[in-house]
């Protein structure tokens, strides 16, 4: 028969388990804190929806920077041909942001040419200053091109116009891109509101590059905007690129490009025959049938012309029925002829 507990001994044993239980509350209690301990020393990574992991390290907005700058070489110097005036462009910066506040940038009214990159995917934009569009158009049209008191919409011939120029910026483009990659850029839509311009999401990463344009009377910017979608294929490319901005060291198809369209400009000629100078009381007495003295005997050469400038000495005569000039001698650069007698 079995042994019977006594009271003594059942309390011991009683006692034995509610220390047991004690203990194991104790250790589960004490779990919940090791884990906040845990989850305290967890590193948060804050991410910014706006700004999406699709972005352009600093040596790629440098290339961009480099292509752009022989861009701007070469269709400055282009554009100066075309105008016949001084104008020099320059790049200003490379910067990278969201589409979204690329159109928040823009002026609420502006020329904007919408252009696909093949045979890349999306399409860019080339937007152009409205006062420097005006300007440029008063330019071709036989103005001096000063700087428009007010901005306007351009009418359709004059856009037809600006059209044929930016054409001629993309072709200067597509050469600058060569280099790297062989682009086509290819005129696909003109805007004229930033709003109405719906190619990507606001979100979207784009770079943006910068110019300033000046002529003789006024100045403004253009710029180019490139989607990251559209680059991303040619990233490594460009990032193997290693261009120099130097620009004295012109590669030689920039030089016959430039030769080419200073070539093809068209320089005034005029012969002077002499100058006289009048008081304006005579000058308000002059009748038809005076006689003004030139200045200039009648065996001298006259003064030949080149675009305002004395380049040439010259004597007069009759061609058939036409009044020309024979050239005797060239003026060099310094002001004497080649005879070496002063200009």
């Amino acid at each position: 028969m079995a042994n019977i507990l006594s009271q003594d001994e059942i309390d011991a044993l009683m006692g034995a388990v509610d220390d047991e239980e004690e203990a194991g509350a104790e250790a589960q209690a004490a779990e919940p804190s090791s884990h906040a301990g845990e989850e305290r020393e967890r590193k948060v990574t804050l991410y910014d929806f706006r700004r999406p992991n699709r972005s352009f390290f600093r040596e790629q907005l440098r290339i961009f920077e480099s292509i752009h700058d022989g861009f701007a070489r070469q269709y400055g110097a282009g554009l100066a041909a075309y105008l016949r005036s001084m104008v020099e462009i320059e790049i200003v910066s490379a910067d990278q942001l969201t589409y979204g506040e690329y159109v928040l940038s823009l002026p609420s009214s502006t020329s904007l040419y919408i252009f696909d990159l093949q045979p890349l995917e999306g399409r860019a934009v080339m937007e152009v200053n409205p006062s420097l569009t005006l300007s440029i158009v008063d330019r071709l049209f036989g103005g001096a091109g000063k700087e428009a008191s007010f901005t306007r919409d351009l009418t359709d011939i004059e856009t037809a116009v600006m059209t044929r120029l930016v054409q001629r910026a993309l072709s200067v483009l597509a050469q600058a891109w060569r280099g790297v990659y062989k682009i086509e850029p290819t005129l696909a839509a003109y805007e004229t509101k930033p709003v109405m311009m719906h190619l990507m999401s606001n979100s979207e990463s784009v770079v943006l590059i910068t110019f300033e344009l000046k002529t003789q009377y006024t100045s403004g910017q253009i710029s180019l905007c490139y989607p990251y979608s559209s680059m991303e294929p040619i990233m490594p490319r460009i990032t193997q690129t290693r261009l120099t901005t130097r620009r004295a060291d012109a590669s030689a198809a920039e030089q016959r490009w430039i030769q080419d369209q200073l070539g093809a400009s068209i320089l005034p000629v005029s012969a002077v025959l002499g100058t006289a100078e009048l008081t304006v009381r005579d000058f308000l007495k002059m009748r038809t049938g005076d006689v003004l003295p030139l200045g200039r005997w009648v065996h001298e050469p006259v003064d030949l012309l080149f675009g305002g400038e004395a380049k040439a000495l010259a004597r007069p005569g009759l061609k058939g029925n036409y009044r020309c000039v024979q050239v005797e001698s060239l003026i060099p650069y310094g002001g004497e002829d080649e005879s070496g007698e002063a200009a």
